[in-house]
């Protein structure tokens, strides 16, 4: 599958600074070169009318006459797919994804999809699984340490031992000079950071990154939205008007934080309320 299908099967709004996770989720480079499911982000942004849930009621019904005929063409299964995760039938989703499975058992994206839609769904201990299995195959691989960080935290786990298994990976990715990897591990560690109410180290690190790479549009992003988090709205918006500037055009989240960047400012605003709450 595309790769940028990952990206958007992050729980948006599930943790105090789930802006944060989403940005990061969201933002790692290599996931925007083709167009990306807005699936389980859509909902979030505006509300999906009567008439679109019929709509996409209607294309589930098309698609599975077509497969009636031919049930291993992996296209149509992969639009089956989007469109029972645009509908929210998650197991009917992962079921489809487990007959990609068996067809491309060399792709490596599904397992990893199948594991964020459980963790979405809020099936924590079945995502870790699938996810340590992911990390068994390829010790380095970014996003899996990204499930399993947001598996950790929406089921109230500690992070600090998957803390020191993410610094591992990136001494070795050091070692071996694979600079975008290091990189976004560096991304992961300020949004553990968030995540623990670290806000001004968060801060540090994405500032680290702005002077490593200014053309980066994600650093820029996430301060946004922790300055929008700290009530401190000028620095938000300088943030985020960097961030307007820099997102590639072709981005398949730019409707959501550069169109409507009020949605942006209410998860901010979202995240801080459940934060109180928790408090």
């Amino acid at each position: 599958p595309s790769p940028s299908l990952l990206q958007t099967l992050t729980p948006l709004l599930k943790t105090t600074c789930i802006t944060v996770t989403a940005a990061v989720a969201l933002f790692f480079a290599r996931f925007y070169q083709k167009p990306a499911l807005a699936a389980l982000a859509t909902p979030i942004v505006e509300t999906a009318t009567r008439e679109s849930m019929v709509s996409l009621e209607e294309q589930e019904k098309t698609l599975v006459q077509k497969l009636g005929k031919t049930p291993n063409d992996v296209e149509t299964l992969r639009s089956l797919m989007e469109v029972r995760i645009k509908l929210k039938k998650l197991q009917q989703a992962i079921d489809v994804i487990e007959r990609l499975i068996r067809l491309e058992p060399q792709d490596p994206e599904w397992p990893m999809l199948r594991a964020q839609i459980h963790s979405y769904a809020g099936n924590f201990e079945l995502a870790k699984k699938e996810f340590e299995e992911i990390l068994a195959k390829d010790p380095d691989r970014v996003e899996a340490f990204h499930g399993l960080v947001m598996a950790y935290s929406d089921s109230g786990q500690k992070l600090k031992e998957l803390e020191k298994r993410i610094e591992g990976a990136m001494e070795k990715c050091k070692k071996e000079k694979k600079n975008r990897d290091f990189r976004d591990f560096k991304l992961l560690i300020a949004q553990i950071r968030v995540i623990e109410g670290r806000h001004s180290e968060a801060l540090k690190v994405y500032e680290g990154l702005v002077k490593e790479e200014p053309k980066d549009f994600r650093p820029y992003l996430c301060m946004g939205i922790i300055y929008t988090l700290l009530k401190k709205k000028a620095e938000a918006e300088k943030q985020f008007e960097k961030f307007r500037k820099l997102v590639p055009k072709n981005h398949p989240y730019r409707e959501y934080f550069v169109d409507n960047m009020i949605a942006t400012r209410l998860f901010a605003e979202k995240a801080e309320r459940e934060g109180a709450v928790k408090r």
